[in-house]
């Protein structure tokens, strides 16, 4: 009897703590969404405006603090890879040009293959997504 109760106990934490978590992963995302909307900028924007926008933008971010070269072509396979095998690269290299006319990105020449462009994130956009990594506070 005794294990019984201590059983329904402890069953009875274990979906407290759940409904807790979930809650608070609620809370968390309602915030999340509207710090981001009150706080718009370029760089968030792309992110906001599709799923293969945030794909684009965090590629190019992971490998701006990976310190590795990304060129164009291979943003958009990763881009596209991640996404959906059926998404049409056009539309991705769309943004990503889009991107780089609202210096979002720079396009530089590789230094030892001139016929490849890098993508990097600008300057500016590096200290959007920190200001706004640190406001959304994810990790």
């Amino acid at each position: 009897m005794n294990n019984q109760i201590l059983s329904e106990n402890n069953q009875k934490s274990k979906d407290e703590n759940k409904r807790d978590f979930y809650l608070k992963s609620s809370k968390k995302l309602i915030s999340f969404f509207n710090n981001t909307i009150n706080r718009r900028n370029p760089s968030v924007d792309l992110i906001m405006s599709s799923p293969t926008g945030c794909m684009v933008i965090t590629e190019v971010m992971k490998s701006y603090y990976l310190n590795t070269n990304l060129s164009k072509q291979d943003l958009v396979n990763k881009v596209v890879s991640g996404v959906s095998l059926s998404m049409n690269q056009s539309s991705v290299y769309k943004i990503v040009d889009k991107a780089i006319k609202n210096q979002i990105f720079s396009s530089v020449l590789k230094e030892d293959d001139k016929r490849v462009r890098l993508i990097v994130p600008t300057n500016q956009t590096v200290n959007d997504m920190e200001k706004w990594f640190d406001e959304i506070n994810l990790v």
